[in-house]
């Protein structure tokens, strides 16, 4: 299983949001994404789902 951390949504500027991932988590073998990649975002409901573009 992979580790769980608490993130958060900053807003740098007016019309950008980032979302900081924990270090603990990107660091876990299990992450699926590397810096810089182009993923896909979505709403379902009330979650948010990233998904990495191939």
């Amino acid at each position: 299983m992979a580790l769980s951390g608490k993130g958060r949504i900053i807003q740098p500027s007016k019309g950008k949001l980032v979302i900081y991932v924990p270090a603990k988590v990107h660091n876990d073998s299990a992450f699926p994404f590397k810096a810089r990649q182009d993923v896909e975002i979505r709403i379902e409901g009330n979650k948010l789902i990233i998904e990495g573009k191939e």
